[in-house]
């Protein structure tokens, strides 16, 4: 059977009946019958709601309707026949339906107050019952509550067991404080307030026995494996009571320590504060071992212990520094300052690994308004060490690190200065980030300085006994040079390093700006270049049999090109085997490529220089020159090759392009020296084209070269009579080709006047168009190479003035000392 929907029922009630008496159209009809039928029980007046949205949907039916109507109407295009009948019928249908509406609203009106009047004592019950349940749910409760808080006082005052069940007591308490929630808005009856204030009484009973238990616990008096779970109360309880027991707890845990080592005593003097840390260490053990599950875990009960202790020691400190004379007198027991220090180092260090966070400076702190006389001494232990620098013994060591499995070629002394720094560095990190960090970069910066000038400087050979010595005294000088050079490349390096670390502490970050190395810095790359250039000392003294081989040649007798010349193999052969020699001496590639890129450039100079020595350069001559050129440039282009394993490099198109310019400039003179003179017109003409430049000066210079204008007589006549051809050839040649530049740079920068045969009175000024090159960036100055070491020596005595007085550092504070960390 299937159930009729309320809206159904109600189409039903207004039209099942339309002739009857009881339809809703009849004068008669009564709406009683009809509500029954729609709200049989009183559980059905719960649908009134939907009974009126009908009615209000049907109203606006209704509305629509009328508003089609009219609309229909006034659409509607009547014939003059028929117009007034249909417009009358319309009417007539209008006022029907506007009847009909308004008897709807009337009927909707009157069902409403039926209603209404029928559901009143039904809302009325409604409420009663409401109120009845919650009042049950009150009582119910409440009668909870009763039980549960007479329970728990039952059980607390059971005194058959002294071991008190913390256990219960919490899950027992935890409900009663659950249901006493639920009556917070009834304290204004007088039983629900007069309850409340016997749990509140029950709850400081609960807490006032937590208390008693610990403090029967701690005098070992009573033993209670559930007192965590009184600590879990007290959590329950409010943050105040842990608190509370927390700070009973350490402060009676740290009152022996306290008594004994009281600021104004003498074991709470720093000559004790080892002893300090070491009777500490037994508490904490003791706790750990003792009473530590006394807590919950949670509560970091051995954090908090350790962060009180710290807190009295740094107070007791505090207090000791400013009454202790030797503190505020002038003179200052450094020892005493250093060993505490580095104690209170040693125990911050010891909590940190020991708790996994950071208690850097939570003691040390106090220290630091007397680190200036920390870093003073930090100075003298510096200074001292620089006694072991210049041992002879030591002198010489190397470092121990590896790198690609050879050993570093370092002194060992430069790695024990920035390792002695960084132990520093990482010991005054942890007191201060401000002023003191920069006052210590300066003191580093001073001992950079001074270990250049002390250390390193007297370990550079003397130019003059370099040249002058045996064959075993220079490779032994190359190895000290180059070590020297590896040893400055290795402070340049690290010294930036450190910068950066400082820069990375020092806070405010404006500081940083106070922080600099750049002196440092500066004349370790300074000494490097000296270095690299000394090295060519030797370089040049085995060159000088093969030049003395050049020049000595019969060249005069010399009539035509054969294959490479003699003195050629020997300049091979030096140039090897001092790049055999000194190569595997350098660290890095990078000076490699330095070396060779500076070994070229002397090379091709000296090859230049003894070239001028020869003339008159025949044409023969010349062009045997050439031919030794290039086989020069091919040996020089190789030379990469002769780099040491593990460490190959190969030419790079910088290399061969700087070999390829220098030796374009020499192998140009060369060309316009193998063309004949005569006639002299072709010569010029050659001139212009080889050359390419509109300098007569630079002319001259070529024909001298050809042994042309040597004789003084008859010099200024030969002069005139070149320089009117000169002259004349190039309007030519400029009128017929183009334009030419002023001078070949090369040519230019010859300087002829200082070079006799055989005899060069000035080799830096021979060879200084050599070296301006656009391309070059080296210049050997022999007389400047032969004044180093008295620039050396003198350098030497501006060391700085640092007190000598040596001072022992604690043993302790040896061993705090870490590397900082790379970037």
């Amino acid at each position: 059977m299937t159930t009729k929907s309320f809206k159904d029922r109600l189409i039903e009630a207004g039209t099942a009946r339309p002739d009857t008496e009881n339809s809703i159209n009849s004068d008669q009809y009564d709406p009683v019958s009809d509500l029954y039928e729609l709200f049989p029980t009183p559980v059905s007046l719960s649908q009134l709601d939907t009974l009126l949205a009908y009615v209000n949907v049907y109203k606006l039916q209704l509305d629509e309707d009328i508003r089609e109507s009219q609309s229909n109407y006034n659409s509607f295009v009547f014939d003059r026949e028929d117009g007034q009948d249909v417009l009358a019928s319309a009417d007539e249908k209008l006022d029907d339906l506007i009847t009909e509406l308004n008897e709807t609203k009337i009927s909707a009106e009157n069902t409403g107050t039926t209603i209404n009047q029928m559901t009143a004592s039904i809302k009325t019950l409604d409420n009663a019952k409401k109120n009845l349940t919650l009042t049950m749910t009150i009582l119910k409760r409440l009668q909870m509550l009763i039980t549960a808080y007479e329970n728990l006082e039952t059980f607390l005052s059971d005194s058959s067991n002294p071991v008190k069940d913390y256990l219960q007591i919490k899950q027992l308490f935890s409900v009663v404080v659950e249901l006493m929630q639920h009556f917070q808005s009834y304290k204004s009856i007088d039983e629900i307030n007069t309850l409340n204030k016997k749990i509140s009484s029950l709850k400081n009973r609960i807490i006032d026995e937590i208390f008693a238990d610990f403090e029967l616990e701690y005098q070992e008096e009573l033993h209670n494996p559930q007192l965590v779970d009184a600590c879990e109360l007290l959590d329950m309880l409010g943050q105040p009571y842990r608190d509370k027991l927390m700070n009973w707890y350490t402060i009676t845990t740290l009152k022996e320590i306290t008594q004994i080592f009281k600021s104004t005593e003498e074991a709470g003097s720093l000559d004790n504060l080892k002893r300090r840390f070491m009777f500490f260490r037994q508490v904490l053990e003791n706790f750990e071992s003792r009473h530590a599950l006394m807590f919950p875990a949670s509560w970091n009960m051995s954090q908090a212990l350790t962060r009180n202790f710290c807190e009295i020691t740094r107070k007791d400190l505090k207090e000791v520094t400013e009454k202790e004379t030797r503190f505020t007198g002038s003179k200052v027991d450094v020892n005493l300052l250093l060993s505490s220090l580095g104690e209170t180092l040693e125990f911050e260090s010891f909590l940190d690994k020991k708790f996994k966070q950071s208690f850097d400076g939570m003691i040390s702190d106090v220290f630091e308004p007397y680190l200036n006389i920390w870093i003073d001494h930090q100075g003298t232990v510096i200074n001292s060490k620089f006694i072991e620098f210049i041992n002879p013994s030591n002198m010489l060591k190397k470092s121990g690190v590896e790198a690609g499995g050879s050993t570093v070629n370092v002194l060992e002394s430069a790695a024990d200065l920035f390792r002695l720094y960084r132990q520093i560095l990482s010991q005054l990190s942890k007191l201060s980030q401000g002023e003191s960090l920069v006052r210590l970069s300066t003191v580093f910066s001073n001992f950079l300085l001074k270990y250049r000038e002390t250390v390193l400087i007297p370990l550079v050979p003397d130019p003059k006994s370099l040249s002058s010595g045996t064959e075993a005294e220079q490779n032994e000088g190359m190895e000290l040079i180059c070590l020297v050079l590896n040893t400055a490349d290795y402070c340049s390096v690290t010294v930036s390093q450190l910068e950066e670390r400082f820069v990375s502490l020092v806070h405010p970050s404006e500081l940083a700006q106070r922080i600099d190395f750049e002196k440092s810095r500066t004349v370790y790359l300074n000494l490097i270049n000296n270095c690299i250039n000394l090295l060519f000392v030797k370089v040049e003294n085995d060159l000088q049999l093969s030049w003395r081989e050049m020049v000595n040649f019969n060249w005069r007798a010399h009539n035509e090109v054969t294959s490479e010349s003699r003195y050629m193999e020997s300049v091979k052969a030096a140039v090897k085997e001092d790049c055999a020699a000194i190569f595997p001496n350098f660290n890095r590639v990078l000076y490699i490529r330095n070396y060779l890129d500076k070994l070229v450039e002397l090379v091709l100079s000296e090859f230049w220089l003894n070239t001028v020595k020869l003339r008159p350069i025949t044409e023969i001559m010349a062009e045997q020159l050439v031919f030794d050129l290039q086989s020069l440039k091919t040996f020089l282009l190789d030379l990469p090759t002769l780099s040491p394993e593990p460490i190959k490099i190969t030419s790079s198109s910088s290399f061969s392009k700087n070999i390829g310019t220098k030796v374009l400039n020499i192998n140009t003179i060369l060309k316009i020296l193998m063309v004949k003179t005569s006639p002299m017109s072709d010569f010029i003409a050659s001139y212009f084209t080889i050359v390419a430049d509109s300098n007569f000066s630079n002319f001259m210079k070529v024909l001298k070269l050809k042994g042309l204008l040597s004789n003084e007589a008859s010099y200024e006549k030969e002069r005139f009579r070149y320089v009117d051809q000169f002259k004349t050839q190039l309007r030519q040649y400029e009128t017929m080709e183009e334009t030419l530049p002023e001078s070949n740079a090369f040519l230019e920068n010859l300087k002829l006047e200082n070079v006799t045969a055989g005899v060069v009175s000035s080799p830096n000024l021979a060879l200084s168009g050599f070296f301006n090159s656009p391309n070059s960036n080296f210049k050997i100055d022999k007389q400047s190479l032969l004044s180093t070491r008295d620039n050396f020596e003198k350098n030497i005595a501006k060391t700085f003035s640092m007190n000598d007085n040596k001072i022992d550092i604690g043993e302790n504070l040896k061993s705090f000392g870490k590397f900082f960390k790379k970037n």
